[in-house]
């Protein structure tokens, strides 16, 4: 679990140090098309609000900044998988109180003692995935036979087999989904990750393509022929 957590918060650390970069990077480029007087290439709105529709669905916030092309990349890579993913985690049965869908069980969030579901923090990266899920977890129900009583709820803890008898534990979770529950977590968490990408690259912009550095032997040609040439012109001078 340490480990866990340690490599957790260094990968978190790397990530804030690269969007701050990023962030430094564009704010560089702008003031310094502002004192060339060129134009400034990327126009990202208001990256916070970018930021936040990114994070909520996956391509709507560089759709929101007019960048069509990466807004219909991202949404091709993202969505297909996260869809998969979630429905890798549904089923169907009957309960007492009538058919139930059980949907995105793979996707649920948990702190819980017994119960503590690490692999949510890659799955919150995604809003429509990481709102619900949280708010089944604050506000736990039973399966009542509508959508949204069973669907991104937590498994049932032995200590709630009276106040939530027809939720799932996660022992039936794992009988009823089989190998499409650790496959489907995978997908998600997955989506997650790329969705992670896709908001960085609203709120930071496009990484400004960097001017090639010279090799050294041009460098070297370069200062050979201003020698040679500040040479024949104070030859030309002195004649």
């Amino acid at each position: 679990m340490e480990r866990s957590r340690r490599l957790f918060a260094r990968v978190a650390a790397d990530l804030y140090l690269t969007l701050e970069r990023r962030c430094a990077a564009m704010v560089s480029l702008t003031k310094n098309n502002e004192s060339t007087g060129s134009e400034i290439v990327f126009d990202l709105r208001n990256p916070y609000l970018a930021g936040a529709l990114a994070w909520l669905f996956p391509g709507a916030g560089h759709w929101y900044q007019r960048r069509y092309f990466k807004a219909a990349v991202f949404a091709l890579c993202i969505w297909p998988i996260l869809i998969a993913g979630l429905f890798m985690g549904s089923y169907s049965e009957e309960t007492p109180g009538g058919r139930q869908f059980f949907f995105a069980r793979d996707a649920y969030c948990s702190f819980r003692p017994g119960d503590k579901r690490l692999y949510f923090i890659p799955q919150a990266c995604v809003g429509c995935v990481a709102l619900p899920a949280i708010w089944r977890a604050r506000f736990p129900v039973d399966a009542d036979g509508s959508f949204w009583s069973a669907a991104f709820a937590p498994p049932r803890l032995p200590s709630e087999s009276q106040t939530r008898p027809n939720q799932p534990d996660l022992n039936a979770l794992l009988r009823r989904l089989h190998s499409w529950f650790d496959l489907g977590t995978l997908y998600v968490a997955v989506a997650g990750i790329l969705n992670l990408l896709a908001f960085f690259d609203a709120v930071g912009g496009p990484a400004p393509a960097e001017e090639e550095e010279e090799g050294k032997d041009e460098k070297k040609d370069k200062k050979r022929k201003e020698k040679n040439d500040s040479s024949d012109k104070e030859g030309e001078e002195k004649k």
